[in-house]
């Protein structure tokens, strides 16, 4: 899995791009990247850019360890928005799952999108 981080020139948005066979290190990884960033403050809202993401080999298990994690670093992250784009629709299913067990345990809005453009509107509201 491999992952780039961008920030927006005002510091308050951040895009990660996503691509290959997700796993549980990786989207880990990509989240140390995002709240160790010099530019991130809790609030700045999130775009995953997961269209070129398959994470339909994460099991169950590995699904809650994300959502463990994220959950313990739900001060660093604020109450802003995530945006997560998935592809393909298992992805689609397995991204709309972690949000159910993860979003009511976080004051960071997290919502999963088919579409860039609906994603990127939903975080400019």
């Amino acid at each position: 899995m491999k992952h780039t981080l961008e920030v927006s020139e005002n510091g308050l948005f951040f895009t990660i791009i996503t691509e290959g066979d997700g796993d549980v290190e990786g989207i880990i990884a990509f989240l140390k990247d995002i709240i160790s960033h010099p530019q991130w403050k809790p609030g700045n809202n999130i775009l995953l850019d997961h269209r070129a993401l398959k994470i339909d080999a994460i099991t169950v298990s590995g699904i809650e360890d994300v959502s463990e994690y994220f959950k313990s670093i739900a001060d660093k992250l604020g109450n802003g928005k995530v945006a997560l784009v998935m592809n393909r629709d298992i992805d689609f299913g397995i991204a709309r799952s972690w949000e159910i067990i993860t979003g009511d345990d976080v004051d960071i809005n997290v919502f999963v999108f088919r579409e860039l453009e609906k994603a990127i509107n939903w975080l400019k509201e």
